[in-house]
């Protein structure tokens, strides 16, 4: 009997691949570990859960529509509940708290039975992942020197694309049974998965406690070094922070542009065949795990991340010219354009991911950072409910117009960002670590 052995040469690119995607420090790996569970878990989600409610709960597929608006409503305002509580108690209890009752609510999927059953696990779970989100980043701050907490939430949202793709593709085999055991089964692997990742963050904590961070800081004390140090500052309060949020809902339509305007565009503006779309979608998921952790350390400090959102900002607007000059043409000078725009609109994406990460960790004072972060984070779930209406009702038949228009807001958002960010902090504003030190 024969083996057949991995040659060295592909085992060392493997190993030089997996370092330089993985956090440098053990706290990160341990968390990236979870990540990629809760990725997995997420996909499987996102790909199943309303198939499953339609066929075998016979909810119409409007109601389920309904059901996610009004969890994303409720999602928009649960990082501003969470977040004041994370700063009282620390933000690594509240966050393995919150993965616990996501696990809880697909134990809850799997035995409901009704329409507002289902309305209310769909709440809870949506609702504790969106103040899931802003915590992991106090988290992350918290186990991470200075020189590592980008490129360590860098190489999560790396993990996370590319343990979404896992989940979908999973996604197809439960499909595929054509089975209701097969659909609950995945929801009790997901409420065992988010168990998982609750114990992924404990057992990073614990290790960061006793751990030096890298880049010559000690770790950050764990959350309980922020338990009960609330301090007066509010982000309602303070102005600059208000507007760098509210520009950055503005920043964050990219997303909308990937996921709703894209598809809707490749058909009915360029003639091209609605496959195209999932062609430069996986243009932009290749390419997001590769840039994420290539520019992650150009982002160090609020100077540098400012320079890299107007970089972010120029990528973005040539994004739109392209997408401008590709409408009503011919359909193979309309793709050729549409691919060189994905492009252009996947590195101003994870240049504004990445800025921003920085930017908003060095504008909200350590004693309320988990409240800054919390309100900071509303911008991506008020783009979710804002985005889809203006992508389908306004930018997409105003043709080339409309992406001059959009073009306009994300210069706008980015002018708006780097002159609040740059302004000394008024009385009625809370001091920050970024613009006293």
């Amino acid at each position: 009997m024969t083996t057949t052995a991995t040659p060295p040469r592909a085992a060392g690119l493997l190993g030089r691949l997996t370092a330089t995607l993985l956090p440098a420090s053990r706290q990160g790996r341990i968390m990236a570990a979870g990540t990629t569970v809760d990725a997995v878990a997420n996909g499987l989600y996102l790909a199943t859960a309303t198939l499953y409610f339609v066929r075998y709960l016979d909810i119409t597929a409007v109601a389920v529509g309904t059901a996610i608006a009004a969890a994303n409503i409720v999602g928009l305002l649960s990082p501003l509940v969470f977040g004041p509580l994370a700063d009282r108690l620390g933000a690594r209890p509240v966050y393995v708290a919150l993965t616990l009752v996501r696990g809880a609510g697909f134990i809850g999927y799997a035995l409901v039975g009704s329409y507002a059953g289902y309305l209310v696990v769909t709440c809870l779970i949506i609702a504790a992942a969106r103040a899931c989100s802003p915590l992991l980043q106090v988290i992350v701050g918290e186990f991470e020197g200075a020189a590592e907490r980008t490129r360590t939430m860098a190489s999560l949202r790396a993990i996370t694309n590319i343990g979404l793709t896992a989940g979908f593709l999973l996604a197809a085999l439960v499909q595929a049974a054509h089975s209701r055991a097969a659909f609950v089964a995945l929801f009790l692997f997901n409420a065992v998965a988010f168990a998982a990742v609750a114990l992924a963050v404990v057992r990073a904590g614990r290790v960061a406690g006793g751990a030096e961070a890298p880049g010559g800081d000690a770790a950050a004390p764990a959350a309980e070094a922020n338990a009960g140090a609330g301090g007066d500052g509010s982000p309602y309060r303070d102005r600059r922070f208000l507007l760098v949020t509210a520009a950055n809902a503005v920043l964050m339509l990219h997303d909308c542009v990937l996921f709703i305007l894209l598809p809707l565009w490749v058909v009915e503006r360029a003639g091209l065949p609605a496959s195209a779309s999932s062609g430069l979608l996986a243009v932009n998921t290749v390419l997001t795990v590769v840039l994420q952790l290539s520019v992650a350390r150009l982002a160090q400090g609020l100077a540098k991340a400012l320079r890299m959102l107007r970089t972010a900002c120029l990528f973005l607007v040539l994004a739109c010219a392209f997408f401008a000059f590709a409408d009503g043409r011919g359909r193979g000078l309309a793709l050729a354009a549409a691919v060189v725009a994905v492009v252009l609109l996947t590195v101003g994406e994870n240049l504004h991911a990445i800025s921003r990460w920085e930017i908003s960790y060095e504008l909200s004072p350590p004693a309320g950072r988990s409240r800054y972060l919390s309100l900071f984070s509303t911008g991506m779930s008020a783009q979710l409910i804002v985005g889809p209406f203006l992508a389908t009702g306004v930018l997409l038949p105003a043709g080339a117009g409309g992406w001059i228009l959009l073009a306009a807001l994300f210069a706008g958002a980015t002018a708006v960002t780097v002159l609040a960010a740059r302004t000394p902090a008024g009385p009625e504003d809370t001091p920050t670590e970024a613009l006293t030190g």
